[in-house]
């Protein structure tokens, strides 16, 4: 055959380079690396985006397969998530609202959806009526977290860029409270990501996963966090004890974890971290855990899509059995 068809003397070139990528392996974690640094930089300005009227679409659902991630959580299901609104990506925070999933996204909606065991999932969609600054932008509506209030009276949202809790009607029609958080050193889209309900106040919990700030009638305290990783998401298990998502970034990609929070003195430290199952660039930004019919947790998973593209929303259920409860 290369008697009959020698190759070009313009393909010398093309071999060295095929060895020289061969023998680099460090080039395809440099190359992760790079996207996901690229998807961190800092957003100043996103496009306007218009005020929209409330509206309910098809929500479409698709399996997928993840890899197992060594430890106790099994994975009961996950799935990638679309629907034809512009306000359905970009989620973070995750609730449950009757049987329904809720989340807000970093643009200033919130968006409540079936899950994917629904005969015909749909997905409401709606504006939040007010915030730290004019709807549409990042940076005064990037909002990062939701939570239920303690005292009955509807939803906090926490917003990064601007930081600060607002506390919303059940239906998110009208704002009814408004918290801002002094830290001139936060930097602006590394401020509030996560919140839990604390008596009758919050938990709120910095993505640099080195503060914790009650927020309370007695006011505003802060305390020390040690986690070693960021902040992602925060949620109170069926047995009242609070779990945190975790995320670090490196050359692999993005890794993600979940902990329990304990007490430790006057601050908090993280107990152990089981890993996730997860693609090197899902980023999980929402967390919460229901009870399973039958005993153990289910935890469900949003992921942040970041409004790029090939990018996925992917909902994901992950179970603990109630042995493993305990094992903390």
């Amino acid at each position: 055959m290369q008697g009959h068809m020698p190759d070009s003397p313009l393909n010398e070139p093309e071999r060295g380079l095929q060895h020289s990528f061969m023998k680099s392996p460090v080039f395809n974690s440099l190359a992760v690396l790079g996207v996901v640094l690229a998807t961190y930089i800092q957003i100043r300005e996103l496009p306007d985006r218009r005020l929209l009227p409330p509206k309910e679409v098809a929500l479409n659902v698709r399996p997928v397969e993840l890899p197992v991630a060594p430890g106790p959580l099994r994975i009961a299901g996950a799935w990638v998530l679309t629907a034809d609104d512009p306000r359905f990506g970009g989620l973070s925070g995750l609730a449950i609202d009757g049987t329904r999933f809720l989340a807000v996204s970093d643009l200033g909606g919130v968006v409540r959806f079936d899950p994917p065991s629904a005969s015909r999932p749909l997905a409401s969609l709606a504006d939040l009526p007010a915030g730290p600054g004019p709807l549409g932008r990042k940076t005064s509506r990037d909002a990062e977290a939701v939570v239920r209030d303690p005292r009955g009276r509807g939803w906090w949202v926490a917003y990064e860029q601007r930081h600060s809790l607002w506390l919303y009607d059940d239906d998110f029609r009208r704002a009814q409270a408004e918290v801002t958080i002094e830290k001139p050193d936060w930097w602006s889209n590394r401020g509030i990501e996560a919140a839990i309900p604390d008596s009758e106040g919050l938990l709120v919990f910095a993505e640099n996963g080195r503060e914790t700030i009650r927020v309370g009638a007695d006011g505003v305290h802060g305390a020390s966090l040690e986690a070693g990783w960021d902040v992602a998401d925060a949620a109170r298990a069926p047995d009242g004890t609070a779990w945190l998502l975790l995320r670090t970034k490196g050359r692999q990609g993005i890794t993600q974890a979940i902990a329990p929070l304990i007490q430790a003195g006057k601050g908090y430290r993280i107990g152990r971290a089981w890993p996730l199952p997860k693609a090197a660039l899902d980023n999980y930004e929402g967390m919460v855990i229901a009870p399973k019919p039958g005993g153990g947790w289910r935890f469900w998973l949003v992921t942040d899509d970041g409004h790029r593209f090939r990018a996925r929303t992917l909902l994901v259920a992950l179970d603990l059995d109630s042995r493993k409860n305990a094992r903390r």
